[in-house]
């Protein structure tokens, strides 16, 4: 293994030449050379141009040493020294900070004398990351960005100076790119980047070196190669992870306009400017609502792709036992339009996957919240976390990381969780505006911040809200998080921690602009609403949460463009549902799903005026981090079907039996499987999610269910533990309860069971008669992806809550040492965390959150 770097100049180079046109150049080099001096005089130690270019880095305030410059463009000879520059990959830092690596643009005269250094590119941009010494191979480089940040990895990055090639874009956002570029790193064709995450966190040194057209990467004693031909890895263990290199597209010009300017003035000049902006519409708005008499329903019946407004269309009853729909909201803007308030089902299946068996997965309503403005409307889409599950996804560009790692900014491309995925919306705002935190499946991007109000996945799959306490570490039951300021309403009470500032002014300024806004709540339901409005306050926003009740709200990202919320429905292409009439392209779209050959989806925006960028957007890879929901495994499912069924086989039952809450636990149904005996086949499915093994002293009202056990040793046994099914001979941990012994392979037997292997769910079937024929009962267990299955010789002593047999009848529960009684548990849902976190004075929390993000090692 050999690091290869950029050779000396070959002096045979010259002798190739054509005699007449080597004297020209020695002359023009000449004439260069004198022009040169005159103009400008070498730096005294520009004999060592390394030393030279550390001493004048030094006093741009980046500290340097001269051995880790690397300079990437050999001294030209001739005339070629008057119109080149030579580049240098340098790694620096600015005062405490962790390490960076620039790219340095300078001019060295034909003898590799420093003449000047112009400007410099931080190509790491890392704030929890220290980069390491480049190594260099023609047109590439490669360091590592060593992590200073708990649970998240080291880095290798190989830079490819040949520049990017987005293909397929149109030149309207190649030209964004190209421009986007030229400022970042100097020419327009960019500097393409591959990073390779290293797993765990690294106890040794990692090294790299070139090898050919290969990268060859070792650490903590793991050796592997990427070649770059085909992209590839090989290693002996899976170890190292190539994330994707595939450009975001840019935004729309407006939006990408505005951080192009940003970049060169300065975001508080930025904001200043917006803040003028927003200033003069909101003015001119305001007096034309005023002489108008707007009151909003026409551009809300628009919104909403409705003709006029109305009542809304799609009521559903509440059902009491799930709680839901919750009830409606009350308005506060007179006089009261059609359908204000009320929650509108959105049930077309055409466009919205929907539970099984289970009222729409998402209602929507309209509220003012405004009386000075009363065309001023805020959109809301409400969920049950009991039902649906809210993820993160970082971005592959935002939020830009602590320590360079990017994210894969695409939903994973998996059949289980892309026919679940139902919705995604923006989330928090870019990192140069607070750098809130943010992890997502166990990686840090950006460390939490002190006091920030924070939406978070929890393990268990719940979907948590809580201000951050003044604490960097992460609990282990948390996932993912990201945050956004702090809490705008908590408990129904707008801006506790008196905050001025919400995105739309310079920071510490009154924020009174009004602009598009979004925001999302856990209501005191337990309910998870998203929030929109094109034309919001900060007190319009907070005052909409507090008319839907909101416990815990935060606002996320601001601005059109940056802002909105797509529903999806994504199926194998076969199985979408076709659409009876033309899209509505100004808010509909459908299409096939990117790298997921075979799938398509369907995608509608919130409302039909939300200017959300890229259109649809969260489907396809994206740039900034956003939310995406998916529909949680939840009984009953869809209804069993089998051939030759009677009337209602295979419809679940839920209500009456002993569920003590939503989620269900349990649901039952029958089947006449064996056309020989008209006796059904009696079927119950059990949610391990919900469910515990009781203690002595838990309460037995809450009891689910009992099973008595069985007492003689068998091939392989069902178990329970920790929320969880499963099949085999063995114990699976330590105290799993063991509910049943049989065989997983007898044709005969009293009853069967399965465990789903994606959903975890167990599903009984019970024979009518023992040493029955199993064969159309396994067989629908295999059709219905239950791959782990047990035959038992007699049909488990189940007492539904402790006291009626499956068929209904009165029964005392089994007893012995045996016996196992599941009892009701939480279910994953939406809750409340870190509620002991005080509400501080601005002086506490305010510098805290305008703190740089900083990190440093942690002592061994």
């Amino acid at each position: 293994m050999t690091t290869t770097t950029l050779p000396n100049p070959s002096p045979a180079r010259a002798d190739r030449a054509r005699p007449s046109l080597r004297r020209y150049a020695i002359f023009a080099a000449g004439l260069c050379a004198a022009g040169w001096a005159a103009s400008k005089e070498p730096h005294p130690k520009a004999t060592d141009r390394r030393a030279a270019l550390a001493e004048i880095l030094q006093a741009r305030g980046l500290t340097v040493d001269p051995s880790a410059v690397v300079f990437l463009d050999l001294p030209k000879s001739g005339l070629a020294a008057a119109v080149s520059h030579a580049k240098a990959l340098v790694v620096a830092s600015s005062g405490s900070e962790p390490s960076e690596l620039y790219l340095v643009e300078t001019r060295v005269a034909p003898n590799g004398v420093l003449l000047d250094v112009l400007d410099e590119y931080n190509l790491s941009d890392t704030t929890g990351a220290q980069e390491t010494v480049p190594v260099v191979s023609g047109d590439r480089a490669a360091f590592i960005s060593k992590s200073l940040v708990p649970n998240s990895p080291d880095t290798v990055v190989v830079l490819d100076f040949r520049g990017q090639s987005p293909t397929g874009w149109p030149l309207v956002e190649r030209t964004q790119n190209a421009v986007t570029n030229l400022q970042e790193t100097g020419q327009l064709r960019g500097i393409d980047k591959q990073k390779l995450s290293i797993t765990g966190e690294a106890k040794g040194e990692t090294h790299i070196a070139f090898d050919g057209g290969s990268l060859d990467i070792e650490s903590d004693g793991r050796k592997a190669r990427y070649t770059f031909a085909n992209a590839s890895i090989t290693q002996a263990e899976p170890w190292l992870t190539l994330e994707s290199a595939e450009l975001a597209r840019p935004g729309n010009i407006t939006t990408w306009s505005v951080d192009r300017v940003r970049a060169v003035i300065g975001d508080d000049r930025m904001q200043a400017i917006k803040q003028v902006a927003f200033t003069a519409k909101d003015f001119i708005d305001r007096n034309k609502e005023s002489l108008t008499n707007d009151t909003g329903a026409a551009g809300i019946a628009e919104d909403l792709g409705e003709s006029d407004l109305d009542a809304p269309k799609h009521v559903i009853p509440v059902d009491p036992e799930v709680g839901w729909p919750p009830p409606p909201l009350t308005p506060m803007v007179t006089p009261v339009l059609p359908g204000e308030g009320e929650w509108n089902a959105k049930d077309d299946v055409a466009f919205f996957r929907q539970q099984p068996n289970l009222p729409p997965t998402f209602i929507t309503t309209f509220i003012r919240s405004d009386p000075t403005r009363k065309a001023t409307r805020v959109y809301i889409a409400l969920w049950d976390p009991r039902q649906v599950e809210l993820h993160m996804m970082a971005g592959t560009v935002e939020p830009k990381s602590a320590t360079g790692k990017a994210g894969p900014g695409l939903i994973p491309r998996t059949p289980d969780v892309m026919k679940r995925v139902v919705a995604a919306s923006n989330a928090g705002f870019q990192a140069l505006h607070g750098e809130y935190g943010m992890m997502a499946d166990g990686v840090v991007y950006l460390p939490p911040k002190p006091y920030a109000a924070t939406v978070a996945e929890l393990r268990d799959g719940s979907t948590a809200f809580g201000t951050w306490p003044d604490s960097a570490e992460v609990p282990d039951t948390v996932l993912s998080y990201r945050q956004n300021m702090t809490v705008m309403v908590q408990d129904e009470k707008f801006n506790p921690f008196n905050r001025t500032w919400w995105g739309g002014t310079v920071p510490g300024a009154e924020d009174k602009t009004h602009t598009v806004r979004s925001g999302i709540c856990l209501t005191k339901e337990g309910f998870v609403g998203y929030f929109y409005g094109a034309d919001l306050s900060p007190d319009a926003l907070a005052q909409s949460m507090i008319q839907a009740r909101c416990s815990y709200g935060i606002a996320l990202d601001m601005n059109a463009g940056h802002s909105g919320l797509e529903f999806y429905k994504v199926a194998p292409d076969a199985e979408l549902p076709k659409l009876d009439r033309p899209l509505q392209r100004d808010w509909e779209a459908e299409g096939s799903v990117p790298e997921m050959e075979g799938w398509s989806f369907r995608a509608r925006r919130l409302i039909r005026g939300m200017g959300l960028m890229n259109f649809p957007r969260y489907i396809k890879r994206e740039a900034r981090d956003y939310f995406y929901l998916t529909l949680r495994h939840v009984l009953p499912g869809e209804n069993l079907v089998v051939e030759g069924a009677k009337e209602g086989d295979g419809v679940w039952k839920v209500k009456g039996l002993p569920q003590h809450g939503f989620p269900y636990a349990l649901a039952s149904t029958e089947l006449h499987l064996d056309k020989a005996s008209p006796t059904a086949f009696k079927v119950l499915e059990i949610d391990p999610r919900t469910i515990a093994v009781a203690g002595a002293k838990d309460p037995e009202d809450k009891t689910v269910l009992v099973v008595g056990g069985p007492e003689e040793k068998s091939k392989s046994s069902l178990w329970f533990a920790s929320r969880s099914f499963s099949i085999g001979a063995d114990e699976p941990t330590k105290g799993a309860a063991r509910l049943a012994g049989g065989e997983p392979d007898a044709a005969t037997g009293a009853a069967i069971v399965g465990v789903d292997d994606e959903s975890g769910m167990l599903l009984y079937i019970e024979a009518p008669a023992p040493k029955t024929d199993l064969k159309t009962a396994r067989d629908l267990l295999v059709k219905l992806g239950y791959s782990q299955v047990l035959v038992l010789d007699k049909p488990l002593v189940l007492a539904l809550g402790g006291s009626a047999t499956l068929g209904g009848e009165a029964v005392h529960p089994p007893t012995g040492k045996t016996a196992v009684r599941l009892m009701r548990a939480d279910a994953p849902s939406g809750k409340r965390f870190f509620e002991d976190t005080p509400v501080v004075s601005k002086d506490i929390w305010y510098p805290l959150q305008q703190q740089r993000v900083r990190y440093f090692k942690k002592h061994e």
